[in-house]
């Protein structure tokens, strides 16, 4: 029980407490200040990637198959122009080997768009090959498929052509306005000239035209472009996507724009500010690392405390019967008119206090020494023993004479009690048991409640005989 309380008073103090919060604190720290490289002790796949231009790509930009996170770019490097390619930039990356185990060697990469405010990822796209590329290994510049940049597809549509095409735009409706009669007339012209078309196209289908000659030379010249076809279709897709993201926001791609100035100030105002923040808790980092050491053994030393304190938690609640019992014994005698005039009567003096505690503790000495009394007869057998040891005796006194037999090492201090001490402060007397000199010895150390006891087996105390004719002729009743 001592040590409980000292387990749990050790729990309550300020500065344990307070150390508990700044290593968990520090914990929390030094996981979100490495997490940008990836998090602790996570399995990770590392491989490199060329592309012929990174496309303002930034370090630890997402990595992605299918729209999914897999990973992270922890590095962007700059190539010199080797074997005829121009220069070219060189990822490393870091994937998360329970999404990518490992990747086929004719696996695609690609630069993409996150959103419109110009974030970007690097798309990867696995291929069929059964080779895959170990850890550590490379995807080569050939690999890479070329993009179309946002920057670029904007310069196309700048102020002169936007000029050009309003300028187009209004001429032609310049041009068409109140025309509906010639346009009517050039579509009936356009149904007259039908059957000569119908004459020129026999003409053309004619085995002496070459038509086919014509054809098999585009056919040539569209299986030259073939190889592009992937870069042809991404810069359509893309374009796509891109025009119609752009006519859907409307208005509100401006003032983005028109807003960046200003949010990239405040956030560099911003930046500059939590720098000395940011030195401060890397300062603190470093100095709660030797801290980290400590916490293994406090963290068992709070465990211990927790599985030693659960036991005497359970027992708790037996506790509330008894001081229910007790508790309402004193509302009763409060409520009681005559305690409370008895007590008014004594007002403040000393007396009162005396004779109140004096009652109380009569009152508790009385509870206890009657159920040991009914129970055990320690009445009786303390008087008999108590005039026996003082009365009888032999030649060399009355039996009230002892001799210490003591232990060296119990004379000398010791945190911990002696492998053989026997105490009992508070023998249990009562229905259950008489232990009060009636313990079994056993070896070993027993401190509190012996383990073994004869039960209720005492002595039945009488009078001495003549006792009551000798009371009666001294005149006692």
């Amino acid at each position: 029980m001592t040590r409980t309380r000292r387990a749990a008073s050790i729990l309550t103090r300020p500065e344990v407490s307070g150390t508990l919060i700044i290593l968990v604190l520090a914990f929390v720290v030094y996981v979100s200040y490495t997490a940008q490289n990836g998090l602790p002790l996570a399995s990770t796949y590392h491989i490199t990637v060329d592309v012929p231009n990174a496309a303002e790509l930034t370090k630890n930009a997402d990595v992605r198959i299918g729209g999914a996170r897999v990973g992270q770019v922890l590095t962007i490097t700059a190539e010199p122009p080797r074997d005829g390619h121009p220069p070219y930039a060189r990822f490393g990356l870091a994937l998360d080997r329970g999404k990518v185990a490992n990747l086929p060697v004719d696996t695609r990469t690609k630069i993409r768009l996150a959103s419109l405010l110009g974030g970007k990822y690097l798309e990867l796209t696995p291929g069929s090959s059964r080779r895959m590329v170990p850890e550590g290994g490379h995807l080569p510049l050939s690999n890479a498929t070329p993009i179309v940049d946002l920057d670029q597809a904007f310069r196309t549509f700048g102020p002169p052509t936007a000029r050009g095409l309003r300028n187009v735009i209004g001429q032609l409706g310049d041009g068409l306005a109140g025309r509906g009669t010639a346009i009517n007339d050039s579509i009936d012209s356009a149904q007259r000239l039908l059957p000569p078309l119908q004459r020129v196209l026999t003409v053309l289908v004619a085995p002496r035209t070459g038509l086919s000659e014509f054809i098999r030379g585009a056919a040539a010249a569209t299986s030259a472009l073939a190889p592009l076809a992937d870069r042809i279709n991404a810069l359509i897709d893309s374009s796509t996507t891109t025009f119609d993201a752009l006519d859907a926001s409307g208005s509100s791609l401006g003032r983005t724009l028109g807003g960046l100035p200003p949010t990239e100030t405040t956030g560099t105002t911003t930046l500059r500010h939590l720098r000395p923040v940011l030195t401060d808790a890397a300062a603190v980092t470093r100095s709660l690392q030797p801290a980290g050491r400590l916490l293994p053994q406090a963290a068992r030393s709070l465990d211990g405390a927790i599985n030693t304190t659960t036991p005497v938690l359970r027992r708790v609640p037996t506790m509330s019967r008894p001081l229910s019992v007790t508790f309402t014994a004193v509302d009763r005698f409060a409520r009681d008119p005559a305690s409370t005039e008895a007590l008014t009567a004594l007002g403040n003096h000393d007396f009162a206090t005396f004779a109140t505690s004096l009652f109380l503790g009569l009152g508790g000495v009385l509870r206890y020494t009657a159920e040991a009394q009914l129970n055990c007869n320690v009445i009786g057998l303390w008087a008999r023993n108590q005039s026996s040891a003082l009365s009888d005796g032999d030649a060399g006194g009355s039996w009230l004479t002892f001799q210490p037999i003591e232990s060296v090492d119990q004379q000398q201090q010791s945190d911990t009690p002696s492998p053989d001490l026997h105490f009992n402060p508070y023998p249990r007397l009562d229905a259950t048991a008489c232990e009060a000199g009636n313990e079994r010895y056993s070896a070993g150390q027993s401190i509190g409640h012996p383990a073994a006891t004869n039960g209720r087996n005492v002595e039945e105390t009488t009078r001495p005989a003549g006792v009551a004719e000798r009371a009666k002729a001294a005149g006692q009743p």
